[in-house]
């Protein structure tokens, strides 16, 4: 299916993706580009690619698909430097968080080359680097594909052939639903989690149990992946924390109102809503 797989960035879900790929695609020489050098040494020692470079001209060049791994506000660099190398109606995916951006700074270039299908494979983890590769992390997981009027055809096509390797489990949304709906079920998690570390005192950390740490898990990723996330998002980001400041505004009136019938009936519909997740 493909000849030449450069995958750009090598953290967990490059990594995962590197090693994922090296399986599914056997008649692929899988390239592995990164600035880190400890993650370009294991994923060469762990024979996740064929080859690892720190130079994307060099790792890119004569690719037919590249999967960007980096942070959402590194993509048109990148993009700008693969289309200068990679094979002629090569195909460029990605697996970031936000999409209806990145595809208005995609739209606005004409590209020699590639063509980008915006994608967002619902996987991952708090852990970061390349210690933390699962080879089987995209396995059966959700795969967001978005387009617009302006995505090739036959690219998606083939975008949507290669997520099927991984998943029978995808969803076309447009960028603008992406967005909106990502950023209530994933951002919005994050920034509360972020917020709870802010918001808890010392000595209450030094008796956090299991109900805390989970909680709060997501609030150990990397902030040069998230806060380009909340800047792309923004505007989705504003709207739907208004919209949590109001229930948390109910559920401060409700235990001020002393009712403890209100709470209940407000707890307990929070807990069907979360069975039948």
């Amino acid at each position: 299916m493909f000849k030449k797989i450069s995958i750009i960035g090598l953290g967990l879900m490059g990594g995962s993706l590197a090693a994922a790929c090296r399986k599914k695609f056997p008649g692929a020489r899988i390239t592995g580009i990164s600035r880190s050098y400890e993650a370009l040494a294991l994923a060469k020692k762990m024979k996740w690619v064929h080859e690892a470079t720190r130079e994307p001209l060099f790792g890119a060049h004569g690719a037919d698909l590249v999967i960007l791994c980096t942070p959402v506000d590194t993509f048109l660099p990148y993009l700008e430097a693969i289309d200068k190398v990679c094979a002629k109606g090569a195909v460029v995916l990605d697996v970031g968080s936000v999409k209806a951006s990145v595809l208005n700074q995609v739209n606005s270039r004409k590209w020699k080359n590639l063509s980008f299908v915006g994608c967002h494979p619902m996987v991952g983890s708090h852990r970061r680097g390349i210690a933390a590769v699962n080879p089987a992390l995209y396995e059966g997981g959700l795969v967001l594909m978005t387009r617009d009027r302006k995505t090739c055809p036959c690219a998606y096509k083939t975008a949507k052939k290669f997520w099927s390797r991984f998943s029978s489990h995808i969803l076309e949304l447009t960028p603008e639903a992406h967005d909106r709906l990502v950023g209530e079920v994933s951002h919005l998690p994050h920034a509360i989690a972020a917020c709870l570390m802010h918001t808890v005192s010392a000595p209450s950390l030094k008796v956090a149990s299991t109900g805390f740490r989970d909680t709060t898990r997501i609030a150990a990723a990397a902030s040069s992946i998230w806060q380009p996330i909340f800047s792309s998002n923004r505007k989705v980001m504003l709207n739907v924390l208004t919209r949590f400041e109001k229930n948390l505004h109910i559920f401060k009136k409700l235990l001020q109102s002393r009712d403890p019938r209100k709470l209940a009936k407000f707890l307990d519909a929070a807990q069907q809503k979360r069975r039948k997740l």
